[in-house]
């Protein structure tokens, strides 16, 4: 029970309390989901949750620093919702240059979970279907710089782990650049084209994992 401003009790339905049941049962659905990334040992797989903790702070940080202009509230609501389909669509691997076919079908099943998830809690909380749309949109320079921003963070993991998952994965130094450039030019010619200040932290650790010795294929 709580008291609003104007002295009105507030008391939740069993609906209510249900669904907020329900929805921090998906966010512990959505924290076992595993990436291909991972810790700095090489092999403890970075979460979902540990991902959208990482992209929160280091966006807004960064947001704070180089681009104040932008709502770092909006930034800190994309940050937290950007993935959370992936609790019912499981991750998708991305260090690669994905085909038509990989593309089309990893939005398929994230539609799917999209549909899931309004159709799962929009009678109560519909910000977050409505945040998960409005960021997928990019409609605003604040989901377009959130988007850019979360390109930037695997590769603070593949630093951080001297490019074990990289190793893993079979990449050699040729592979590993054709992906970089890849994912850069088609990023600054589509969501990232008015983002100055996210494009250069997208290219600043594009090359330093080039440059590391720590993440040579």
């Amino acid at each position: 029970m709580a008291t609003e401003d104007n002295g009105e009790v507030i008391q939740l339905t069993k609906d209510e309390i249900q669904k907020t049941i329900e929805l921090g049962q998906l966010i512990l659905a959505f924290a076992r989901v595993e990436r291909i990334t991972c810790h700095e040992d090489g092999t403890t797989p970075e979460s979902d949750t540990d991902h959208t903790v990482m992209l929160g702070i280091i966006a807004c940080a960064f947001a704070d620093r180089f681009a104040p202009n932008l709502d770092r509230g909006k930034i800190a609501e994309f940050a937290l919702v950007h993935d959370l389909v992936e609790a019912y669509a499981g991750d998708t691997g991305t260090f690669k240059v994905m085909s038509a076919s990989d593309s089309e079908e990893k939005e398929t099943r994230e539609a799917a979970a999209l549909v899931r998830i309004r159709e799962e809690f929009d009678t109560v909380y519909p910000w977050i279907g409505r945040t998960i749309e409005e960021y997928e949109s990019r409609a605003s320079s604040e989901a377009r710089f959130v988007k850019v921003v979360d390109k930037v963070l695997p590769k603070i993991t593949h630093i951080l782990n001297q490019g074990a998952v990289a190793e893993r994965l079979g990449h050699t130094k040729e592979s590993k650049d054709e992906f970089l450039n890849h994912q850069y030019d088609k990023i600054a010619q589509s969501y990232g084209s008015d983002q100055p200040e996210a494009l250069a932290l997208l290219s600043a650790f594009h090359q330093a994992m080039r440059d590391s010795s720590e993440v040579a294929c």
